[in-house]
């Protein structure tokens, strides 16, 4: 061996005590074989340090006492501190201090059970912020079985837990919408592109009639008859192509009556570029007692109660339009004011529920006498208007007579028998000057004047035909 290569055998061997003298010839094999593996098992060492330094993973490995001997390079750039400072127990001077103790605590209990473990706490990053760390230790022994120490494998968590935080907060949110929406009175109900039913409250699975499961998947010909589904189809079909919608819709029952309901439904995005809705958002609120009220409301404001006649109001609307249809057909119309004599004699002498009787019944006959298409009304008390539309004036005489026969002819009430007539006053239209309503019923309200002065139970012209 010459001397170069046994200088290259003594560097490679440096932590042996060789002789200053020549390496005996017997020593360089053995010697040659132990150099080899020692570089061997440095470069292993080498590949290992650089494959736990390359990644982001924190990891630290500990004697058997706990005392931490080795952190790797990602863990001191995340705490900015040396090795020496983070070895032995120094790296719990990076630990939240409202976390040491049960870090300490969880810790040693593991190391002392050996026995693998996950903690949670806060460590110091190099910038001074507290991150979230999720630390996995794990028992490590020699080849013989012999417990070692720990190796631990540590993550920075921070980014989870806040996702997991907000997302427990949005949980919660939904949780508190679906019970508000819950209480609601009015259905909320959410609809796919397919138009079934992804979600309904309380007073949606009501109204259905279903749970929840139930409702799932399930379109409007589950539960409507069809024409109703085709128009609610036509809606959300405008809705499901970005329109806002606000209808409403009337919704037929199966024992033949009807709901009816406003509807709202807006679109539902869930891309950022709102492009195309991948559901729609409806609500939905029985409006029918309301239209019903008000159907109510409108009959109560253009109909007599006591006979369910026209009013003076609807009356003047109806007496309006058909001056405007005379004029435009050139046709004429006749105005008939009615006043019943002695009704003021029954209704004081046999109380107001007889003399209410005495009209329905008065009513009802004088209003059989006219035509389908003719206005009878009751202006109060005991006065009626007739309007009669294209009429030939000289044959009004048989109507005018027909009505004064109709309420001259006995009443039976029980055991009594009421007799009254009517005075009528008639006034026609057709021609230049033009009155309004309210001046043509005056003068027809004069001409019934006259006829209760001339003796009663007559009628009396007050504007000539043409007139």
């Amino acid at each position: 061996m010459d001397d170069e290569s046994e200088s290259q055998l003594r560097a490679a061997l440096p932590f042996t005590d060789l002789p200053e003298e020549p390496i005996p010839v017997a020593w360089r094999r053995v010697l040659r074989d132990a150099a080899e593996r020692i570089r061997e098992l440095e470069e292993c060492r080498e590949y290992y340090r650089q494959l736990t330094d390359a990644g982001q993973v924190l990891i630290w490995v500990s004697g058997a006492d706990g005392g931490v001997e080795y952190v790797n390079e990602p863990w001191l750039r995340f705490t900015g501190r040396s090795l020496a400072q983070e070895q032995g127990d120094g790296w719990l001077e990076g630990v939240h201090p409202d976390d040491r103790a049960a870090c300490i605590e969880g810790y040693r209990a593991a190391v002392a059970a050996r026995r693998t473990f996950t903690l949670e706490y806060r460590l110091r990053r190099a910038d001074g912020e507290y991150r979230w760390i999720l630390d996995e230790g794990g028992p490590r022994h020699d080849p013989h079985g012999e417990f070692r120490g720990y190796v631990g494998f540590c993550y920075d968590i921070t980014a989870r837990l806040a996702a997991e935080q907000e997302l427990h907060r949005s949980l919660h949110h939904i949780q508190v919408l679906h019970e508000a929406l819950d209480r609601v009175p009015v259905a909320v109900y959410v609809k796919d592109r397919q138009r079934r039913y992804t979600y309904g409250n309380r007073e949606t699975l009501r109204v259905f009639g279903c749970t929840a499961d139930e409702l799932y998947g399930r379109g409007d010909e589950d539960f409507f008859p069809p024409a109703t589904v085709a128009r609610l189809h036509e809606v959300d079909s405008r809705v499901l192509a970005g329109e806002d919608s606000r209808e409403e819709i009337e919704a037929l029952e199966e024992d033949g009556g009807h709901r009816v309901y406003w509807e709202v439904k807006t679109p539902v995005y869930t891309d950022s570029s709102r492009t195309l809705p991948d559901s729609l958002l409806g609500i939905s609120t029985d409006i029918t007692w309301q239209k019903d009220l008000l159907r109510e409301f409108e009959h109560g404001a253009h109909y007599d109660a006591l006979t369910a006649l026209p009013n003076r109001v609807l009356l003047l609307d109806r007496l309006h339009q058909a001056m405007v249809r005379a004029r435009r057909r050139g046709t004429q119309l006749a105005v008939v004011f009615l006043d019943l004599d002695g009704f003021k004699a029954v209704n004081d002498g046999y109380g107001h529920d007889a003399g209410d009787r005495l009209l329905r019944v008065v009513a009802e006959r004088m209003r059989v006498c006219l035509r389908e298409g003719d206005t009878f009304a009751r202006l109060g008390g005991d006065e009626f208007v007739a309007v009669l539309e294209d009429v030939d004036p000289g044959a009004t005489v048989p109507l005018l007579e027909r009505l004064l026969a109709a309420v001259a002819a006995p009443v039976e009430d029980g055991e009594n028998v009421f007799r009254v007539s009517a005075s009528l006053g008639v006034a026609f239209y057709g021609h230049d000057p033009e009155p309004g309503p309210e001046q043509l019923l005056r003068e027809a309200e004069q001409a019934m004047y006259r006829a209760k002065a001339a003796g009663r139970n007559r009628y009396v012209i007050s504007r000539p035909p043409g007139g």
